[in-house]
């Protein structure tokens, strides 16, 4: 067969377990049901779009009442269960991210399919990527972003088109209107175009920057604001902080905080350090105890990492002209992570970074395959030696992509139980008024607990937590 077919089928092979894993989990209490339940309010789709631009003060995220509705209807008009539909989209997601990656990869060589068995687990086994998928709204929102960052990675290496303009404003105005790191995708954009990939022109370019020029407008006009210090908890040094407890720490001196996430959300990209801003090392120092996992992550990161800058010292001397395609991908993922990292200036969670983590897989399989093919001409204890330290450093990469499994499925457990706590019959006074969202709550919250059987953690390994979960 050829490498490009054998590339499909080790993708598959490892995205569709996942994908099973996702649609295990059950619709999310905190972050999916007040959603869906806001969008079944409205008689029809019109009115929902006018009233969900102005629900937060810092927020601008109307489709994603938009999608919950169109779910909704969908569950509604097919008899399926929510479950079902929503878990399905969720899937979809899942397997687009790997396709994309795949074809963003352009498998050829053999050397290529020998890199492409290193990225596939760093792309799935790095922390950003299981905290995307944890991140359940009603439609995953940071998955959506990162499909759209790599279609555009992928549309920027094709010969220019007349529709890739449109398409990819299309993919912008969607990113830009489920959550603000939508944002990540204009960033691709420019990145592309910064290193002359030839499929993203200059119409392309000027287009997707009028959509972010009216986006923030827009932003404008209707007073929202982007959340500054305390919006959110964030980690400093060894310890979590509350909200109000950053507020009150960082408030009137904001620009150390700032520093410090910035460098914090670089550094979790390339080391897997910082967790949510809370160094494990740090944690370590204070506390004694290391567990196993941040050895893998860290080790397996720092290899991985030493091979990025390897390959920027030794394949980027010469200017724009002589760069291949490759390279100019390889810099534009470089610029895209970085750029990442300054969205987590207020607060560090690994989701935000969830595009830089996909673009360092890419870089990761880009720097890889140069590496092997630079073997070709070293001395044999060299080309060894290179050989033995990517083997090990896959076979770290590949326990953390196992562990996606484990996190996945613990965190199903989680969120059955947190479903036992809604529509208690002791609360109800806290019960719905309206009887539609009542029926809408009560039929979720049965779907969670009594249609599907989840394992509990007590039946799963007694290591895992201190071998993937950080």
């Amino acid at each position: 067969m050829k490498p490009q077919i054998i590339a499909w089928i080790v993708a598959a092979a490892l995205a569709l377990p996942i994908a099973h894993s996702v649609f295990r989990i059950p619709i999310q209490v905190s972050d999916s049901l007040e959603p869906i339940v806001i969008s079944a309010r409205y008689p029809n789709t019109a009115a929902l779009l006018r009233d969900s631009v102005r629900f937060s003060p810092t927020t601008f995220r109307p489709m994603r009442y938009l999608q919950a509705r169109g779910l909704l209807e969908a569950a509604e008009s097919t008899g399926l269960t929510y479950h079902a539909v929503f878990r399905t989209v969720h899937v979809a997601l899942l397997l687009m991210l790997v396709a994309l990656f795949v074809l963003a990869a352009r498998v050829r060589e053999w050397t290529d399919l020998a890199a492409f068995t290193v990225a596939l687990p760093v792309f799935v086994g790095i922390h950003t990527f299981v905290a995307m998928l944890q991140e359940a709204f009603p439609v995953n929102h940071y998955a959506e972003v990162a499909v759209c960052v790599l279609a555009v990675l992928w549309l920027a290496q094709r010969p220019p088109r007349w529709f890739v303009a449109p398409l990819i404003c299309l993919l912008l105005v969607l990113a830009l209107s489920v959550i603000e790191s939508g944002a990540m995708v204009w960033v691709a954009v420019v990145a592309c175009a910064a290193a002359r990939l030839r499929g993203i022109t200059r119409a392309t370019l000027i287009s997707t920057t009028v959509v972010v020029v009216a986006y923030v407008a827009l932003r404008r006009a209707l007073d929202i604001a982007s959340p500054g210090i305390g919006g959110h908890g964030s980690g400093f040094g060894a310890t979590f902080y509350s909200a109000e407890e950053l507020a009150q720490r960082f408030g009137a001196h904001p620009l150390a905080l700032i520093a410090y996430n910035v460098a914090g959300g670089f550094a979790s990209l390339l080391l897997s350090e910082p967790r949510q801003g809370v160094y494990s090392l740090a944690m370590w120092w204070r506390d004694g105890v290391l567990h196993p996992v941040v050895v893998i992550n860290l080790v397996s990161s720092v290899v991985t990492t030493a091979v990025l800058v390897w390959y920027g010292v030794t394949h980027l001397r010469g200017g724009y002209a002589s760069w291949s395609d490759r390279q100019r991908l390889f810099v534009a993922a470089c610029a895209l992570m970085v750029i990442n990292a300054a969205l987590t200036a207020a607060y560090i969670k690994d989701e935000i970074i969830s595009p830089g983590g996909v673009c360092y897989a890419v870089a990761s399989y880009i720097a890889v395959a140069a590496l092997l093919q630079s073997i070709r001409s070293r001395p044999a204890i060299s080309a060894a030696a290179i050989t033995l330290l990517l083997t090990v450093t896959a076979a770290l990469w590949t326990f953390r992509a196992a562990g996606v499994h484990y996190i996945l499925r613990y965190d199903a457990f989680k969120i059955r139980n947190d479903w036992v706590d809604v529509l208690r019959e002791d609360k109800r006074e806290d019960w719905p008024k309206d009887d539609r969202e009542l029926a809408i709550t009560r039929r979720i919250r049965d779907e969670a607990i009594f249609s599907r059987r989840i394992a509990s953690p007590s039946f799963m390994p007694k290591w895992a937590d201190r071998y993937w979960v950080e």
